[in-house]
């Protein structure tokens, strides 16, 4: 897999990661980029098909983005439960 095929997962994550109002559909979002069968998990996999010219940059390009997903992951993740926590302080103090 090339560095341009996979320069588009990181706005869709972000876009996927977003629109999760959740942690339950954040898990799900994550397990289309990150998980068993996911679009980085698959490059990963693939190289190994690659020659071993090739490998150290495809490697390095598919890590990158990796990063990326996991920073716009836990980046989410974050605002998620900040979002719930703040919810439920607003919920007890009106106990």
């Amino acid at each position: 897999m090339q560095n341009a095929s996979l320069d588009h997962l990181i706005p869709e994550a972000e876009r996927d990661f977003a629109a999760c109002a959740n942690i339950n559909d954040l898990e799900q979002a994550k397990a289309k980029y990150l998980g068993k069968a996911g679009a980085l998990t698959e490059a990963l996999k693939g190289l190994g098909k690659l020659s071993n010219e090739e490998r150290p940059a495809a490697g390095a390009a598919i890590n990158v983005v990796k990063q990326a997903v996991e920073a716009a992951l836990k980046a989410r993740r974050d605002a998620i439960l900040l979002a719930e926590q703040t919810q439920q302080l607003a919920s007890e103090s009106l106990d």
